[in-house]
Protein backbone atom coordinates (compact mmCIF):
# COMPACT_ATOMS: atom_id res chain seq x y z
CA UNK A 1 0.00 0.00 0.00
CA UNK A 2 2.65 2.32 0.76
CA UNK A 3 4.62 1.32 -2.55
CA UNK A 4 1.54 1.82 -4.75
CA UNK A 5 1.14 5.37 -2.59
CA UNK A 6 4.59 6.96 -3.08
CA UNK A 7 4.44 5.53 -6.98
CA UNK A 8 1.50 7.32 -7.52
CA UNK A 9 2.76 10.24 -5.62
CA UNK A 10 5.63 10.57 -8.01
CA UNK A 11 3.86 9.66 -11.35
CA UNK A 12 1.60 12.38 -10.62
CA UNK A 13 4.14 14.94 -9.50
CA UNK A 14 6.05 14.33 -12.48
CA UNK A 15 2.97 14.85 -14.45
CA UNK A 16 2.77 11.50 -16.13
CA UNK A 17 -0.60 10.88 -14.69
CA UNK A 18 -3.25 13.20 -12.89
CA UNK A 19 -7.08 12.59 -11.54
CA UNK A 20 -8.41 14.22 -14.82
CA UNK A 21 -6.50 11.54 -17.14
CA UNK A 22 -7.64 8.82 -15.13
CA UNK A 23 -11.12 9.00 -15.20
CA UNK A 24 -13.54 7.60 -12.76
CA UNK A 25 -13.55 4.63 -13.45
CA UNK A 26 -9.69 4.04 -12.72
CA UNK A 27 -10.33 5.55 -9.74
CA UNK A 28 -13.07 3.00 -8.85
CA UNK A 29 -10.42 0.19 -9.78
CA UNK A 30 -7.86 1.88 -7.80
CA UNK A 31 -9.70 2.32 -4.73
CA UNK A 32 -11.05 -1.38 -4.90
CA UNK A 33 -7.37 -2.19 -4.81
CA UNK A 34 -6.45 -0.83 -1.68
CA UNK A 35 -9.76 -1.56 -0.53
CA UNK A 36 -8.82 -5.38 -0.53
CA UNK A 37 -5.27 -4.86 0.59
CA UNK A 38 -6.35 -3.26 3.50
CA UNK A 39 -8.56 -5.87 4.25
CA UNK A 40 -5.58 -8.56 3.59
CA UNK A 41 -3.61 -6.14 6.00
CA UNK A 42 -6.70 -6.22 8.34
CA UNK A 43 -6.68 -10.15 8.56
CA UNK A 44 -2.80 -10.76 8.43
CA UNK A 45 -2.53 -8.58 11.86
CA UNK A 46 -4.54 -10.34 13.83
CA UNK A 47 -2.81 -14.06 14.01
CA UNK A 48 0.25 -11.29 14.65
CA UNK A 49 -1.26 -9.23 17.36
CA UNK A 50 -2.97 -11.92 19.05
CA UNK A 51 0.23 -14.09 19.47
CA UNK A 52 2.16 -10.51 20.92
CA UNK A 53 -0.94 -10.05 23.22
CA UNK A 54 -0.60 -13.78 24.53
CA UNK A 55 4.07 -13.24 24.83
CA UNK A 56 3.48 -10.47 26.41
CA UNK A 57 1.03 -11.79 29.17
CA UNK A 58 3.08 -14.67 29.87
CA UNK A 59 6.13 -12.26 30.07
CA UNK A 60 4.64 -9.97 32.37
CA UNK A 61 3.49 -13.24 34.78
CA UNK A 62 0.24 -13.24 33.49
CA UNK A 63 0.55 -16.77 32.27
CA UNK A 64 -1.35 -18.86 34.99
CA UNK A 65 -4.40 -17.51 34.76
CA UNK A 66 -7.50 -19.29 32.68
CA UNK A 67 -7.94 -16.66 29.74
CA UNK A 68 -4.55 -16.22 28.71
CA UNK A 69 -4.04 -20.43 28.71
CA UNK A 70 -7.21 -20.54 26.48
CA UNK A 71 -5.99 -18.35 23.92
CA UNK A 72 -2.45 -19.86 24.47
CA UNK A 73 -4.40 -23.55 23.74
CA UNK A 74 -7.04 -22.17 21.64
CA UNK A 75 -4.51 -19.54 19.45
CA UNK A 76 -5.68 -20.56 15.84
CA UNK A 77 -9.83 -20.90 17.01
CA UNK A 78 -9.38 -17.26 18.21
CA UNK A 79 -8.30 -16.17 15.12
CA UNK A 80 -10.68 -18.12 13.32
CA UNK A 81 -13.39 -16.69 15.52
CA UNK A 82 -11.90 -12.84 15.16
CA UNK A 83 -11.99 -13.29 10.99
CA UNK A 84 -15.35 -14.71 11.20
CA UNK A 85 -16.69 -11.77 13.20
CA UNK A 86 -15.05 -9.45 10.49
CA UNK A 87 -16.14 -11.54 7.41
CA UNK A 88 -20.01 -11.12 8.96
CA UNK A 89 -19.16 -7.55 9.46
CA UNK A 90 -18.10 -7.15 5.68
CA UNK A 91 -20.54 -8.92 4.60
CA UNK A 92 -23.60 -6.51 6.73
CA UNK A 93 -22.08 -3.84 5.30
CA UNK A 94 -21.98 -5.15 1.38
CA UNK A 95 -25.81 -6.57 1.95
CA UNK A 96 -26.45 -2.63 3.23
CA UNK A 97 -24.39 -0.28 0.93
CA UNK A 98 -24.23 -0.51 -3.02
CA UNK A 99 -20.85 -1.88 -3.75
CA UNK A 100 -20.76 1.34 -6.57
CA UNK A 101 -21.46 3.60 -3.53
CA UNK A 102 -18.07 2.32 -1.81
CA UNK A 103 -16.04 4.01 -4.26
CA UNK A 104 -17.87 7.63 -4.77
Amino acid sequence: MIFGAVAGGILESASIVNRDSWGPRAETVINAIYLVLFFIMGFSLVPLVLRLFITMQIRIGNGEFFPIKWLQANEQAAVYGIWGVYLIGISIVLMLVKPSDLFK
